[in-house]
């Protein structure tokens, strides 16, 4: 973990600075007092989101600006990036072919054709996160059917959500819309596949969630598990507050439904930096005296070898985690490392769901697809 963060660390402020060199054409000149401020400003900007992360645990009011724009800011700086490095790349090109007149010019203040590109990266850059924000804000309902040979009492339905990251960014209203949504599918039950909190659960504990999440109206209940988020938080103290408000909570446990099911739970890869727990359990060991003929379904936050699923003859494993790489190209990534990163997936006679998320990390914006609230019917 110290290692990821020292690389993120070292990414985030190697990337501003390469944005800065060349978008410093397109402000006023250092040496005036707009051109002062310009660059002050950018700093203040770039600085956000790691001024909101100090500042979340003690002082939350005053965190909470500092962490939205810090996360807006990771969207920007991303995709300034990847343009001016696409135009780079274009004119680097030129130099050695086409030696095109228009891509000939220095990222230097008074070049009037730098200037230019300069403006419309912005721009263009404005434009993506506007529409990835739109996006994020506009969930959409998926819904996918089933079928089983198991001895099951009937058919049934049940709602997945994951990685929801309540907290500053996705707070009360927009779990409001969520759980409203969930009633209106009068589910048998609901699977909350990790995530549910962003991280440090203060946020959360000082909302309305408690309130809104007792509104969630099933037959059997609701079921969760920690993903790594509730590690990188509080794991116990979130796991405490679902508690407390009606949710079945499964590290490495089971429960069975009157339906002939059993929702077997997993505790997230991330209990392992935990050494009095020492990690999570083998799945074998957790499902040895399950009822086979029960329709099983695993849930596991993190979509990793998923033969394990296969080889103990679960029917469905539904995970989430990957959030199919949130912004455009991250996807690329993700697919690369998951067999499954998104949709659906069958090994044997194993199926899977891996979620692409209802909320949020960082930015609330997305660029490689929706949001999902995935509504799953099993029929015999």
């Amino acid at each position: 973990m110290p290692f990821f963060i020292l690389f993120f660390v070292a990414l985030f402020f190697g990337a501003i600075i390469y944005i800065y060199m060349r978008m410093r054409c397109a402000m006023p000149p250092h040496n005036t007092v707009w051109g002062v401020a310009a660059r002050i400003l950018y700093i203040v900007l770039c600085a956000c989101f790691f001024v909101g992360f100090a500042l979340q645990r003690n002082h939350m009011v005053l965190s909470q600006p500092f962490t939205l724009t810090g996360n807006w800011m990771l969207a920007a700086a991303l995709y300034l990036f990847l343009i001016f490095f696409v135009i780079d790349l274009a004119r680097i090109v030129n130099s050695f072919t086409f030696k095109a007149e228009w891509l000939t010019f220095r990222y230097r203040p008074g070049d009037t054709k730098a200037e230019f590109f300069a403006t419309v990266v912005g721009i263009v850059c404005a434009l993506i996160l506007i529409i990835g924000y739109f996006n994020a804000h506009n969930p959409t309902r998926r819904e996918i059917t089933l079928k089983t040979e198991k001895n099951i009492e009937r058919g049934f339905k049940f709602i997945l959500i994951s990685d929801v990251h309540l907290g500053m960014v996705n707070s009360d209203k927009f779990f409001n819309t969520l759980a409203n949504r969930i009633n209106a599918e009068d589910a048998d039950f609901v699977v909350i596949a990790g995530d549910f909190f962003d991280g440090d659960p203060q946020p959360v504990l000082y909302s309305h969630a408690d309130s809104i999440l007792r509104t969630i109206k099933t037959r059997y209940g609701i079921y969760a598990v920690n993903g790594n988020h509730e590690w990188i938080g509080n794991a116990n103290i979130a796991d405490e507050f679902l508690v407390n408000n009606g949710v079945t909570v499964l590290r490495d446990s089971s429960a069975r439904l009157p339906l002939g099911v059993t929702i077997v739970g997993r505790e997230d890869r991330s209990a392992r930096i935990d050494f009095k727990l020492g990690g999570r359990k083998q799945l074998a060991k957790i499902v040895e005296n399950l009822n086979r003929n029960d329709y099983s379904i695993v849930i596991d936050h993190q979509p990793y070898h998923l033969e394990e699923a296969e080889q103990n003859n679960i029917d469905l494993q539904l995970s989430g985690h990957t959030h199919h790489g949130q912004l455009w190209p991250l996807n690329f990534l993700t697919s690369h490392i998951y067999e499954c990163s998104f949709g659906q997936h069958r090994r044997g006679n194993t199926q899977y769901y891996v979620s692409a998320g209802y909320g949020t990390w960082g930015p609330p914006i997305r660029t490689t697809c929706r949001p999902e609230m995935v509504v799953i019917n099993v029929e015999k």
